[in-house]
């Protein structure tokens, strides 16, 4: 799966964002009052979300042929581009081709509509939390110029896979956004836990 199973228009932003803002969905008007954010039942849970001013949030999914996405969202309008940080779930049905092993990203594939070119990918093995344990993961930082608008970009990843289910979090935006936000992504990450279908299912 790649991000781009996310476009949903984002009219917030200016045109001018084109994919980057296509790609992040429409935030909440709303800015959020909550520090735990439990999304799609339980499925995706953040402990210590952005709570200052000026943050956004949603909760979006998308089902196809065979899969779901679902995707939690906190957005920082900035400029050029906004800040934003990710929580989602992607799974498909019993019988289709399992998530791609995380060990196996092609990194600069999954994020080549994002930019125009890279300047550094750097890989790390890494933990996912669920609410019962922790996943083998692998995580990522991307740097380079993005596609539109064509200034510096990075984005941190970090991709685990139970089952039919993939598990990814998220932060994107300019390398100034991951300074001045460092402790907000900081615990974005170290809080982002999911519930994987299995251990739903147990008594």
């Amino acid at each position: 799966m790649t991000i781009a199973l996310v476009l949903l228009g984002l009219s917030h932003y200016p045109d001018a964002m084109g994919f980057f803002s296509r790609l992040l969905g429409r935030p909440s008007s709303s800015a959020p009052r909550i520090v735990a954010h439990e999304a799609f039942d339980g499925a995706i849970r953040v402990i210590e979300t952005p709570t200052s001013p000026g943050w956004q949030f949603s909760e979006d999914h998308r089902q196809g042929d065979g899969f779901i996405v679902m995707v939690l969202k906190y957005i920082f309008p900035m400029s050029p581009v906004p800040l934003a940080l990710l929580a989602k779930i992607y799974a498909v049905d019993d019988g289709r081709q399992k998530p791609q092993d995380p060990r196996q990203t092609d990194w600069r594939e999954v994020f080549q509509p994002l930019f125009s070119s890279f300047t550094a990918v750097q890989t790390h093995p890494a933990q996912q939390l669920t609410m019962k344990s922790s996943l083998e993961a692998m995580e990522a930082v991307i740097d380079g110029v993005g596609a539109e608008p064509a200034v510096s970009l990075r984005v941190r990843e970090r991709r685990a896979v139970a089952g039919q289910e993939q598990f990814i979090v998220t932060a994107m935006g300019t390398p100034g956004a991951f300074e001045e936000h460092a402790s907000e992504i900081e615990s974005w990450f170290s809080t982002s836990a999911f519930v994987p279908i299995g251990d739903s299912a147990e008594k």
